[in-house]
């Protein structure tokens, strides 16, 4: 359950960048060395992913993107 301020009813500062990525589950990916890899943009609907993808795959055609679905980011993408 998201938490709420109770006088106005506005998401917590903490609460809502964890939120807003919950709803954008679908993520493109650019692979780094050491199987690292760094989530340059999120989506709500993976359509909007692959249009995306298309789009970075003609401005940067040297870098490796990939789309990955993932519902529960982890802490250090939150921060």
């Amino acid at each position: 359950m998201i938490s709420a301020h109770p006088s106005t009813g506005a998401l917590n500062s903490f609460d809502a960048p964890n939120y807003w990525n919950r709803l954008h589950p679908w993520c493109v990916i650019r692979l780094q060395p050491q199987m690292q890899r760094i989530v340059i943009a999120r989506f709500r609907k993976r359509s909007g992913a692959e249009e995306y993808l298309k789009v970075v795959g003609r401005l940067i055609p040297t870098a490796t993107h990939q789309i990955v679905f993932d519902p529960m980011p982890s802490e250090s993408e939150t921060d």
